[in-house]
């Protein structure tokens, strides 16, 4: 269970990811979620720099920028991607 701060970071988080598509596939989501529980905030973005130029890349850098910059906790970061078509929508 996350803490009512830790929630609270995690929600400023989610209103600068916004409600902008991206284009990050199922898969890579998936992935980047294992690398940041099981490695780690750094290994996940040196995941994101191996699809350097696509749009993948983009929007995932960005999602993870914002991690970094609101200090997320990996069990935050692992919710938001989970959740990161109802945040896309609006509906989160």
């Amino acid at each position: 269970m996350l803490s009512s701060k830790e929630l609270e970071k995690m929600g400023k988080a989610i209103e600068q990811i916004g409600t902008a598509k991206t284009c990050i596939t199922g898969p890579v989501v998936q992935e980047v979620k294992k690398k940041v529980l099981e490695q780690g905030l750094d290994a996940a973005e040196l995941f994101a720099s191996q699809l350097t130029g696509t749009d993948e890349n983009t929007e995932l850098s960005r999602i993870l920028k914002i991690f970094r910059k609101n200090d997320l906790s990996p069990q935050a970061m692992a919710q938001v991607l989970d959740n990161l078509a109802s945040i896309e929508s609006g509906k989160w």
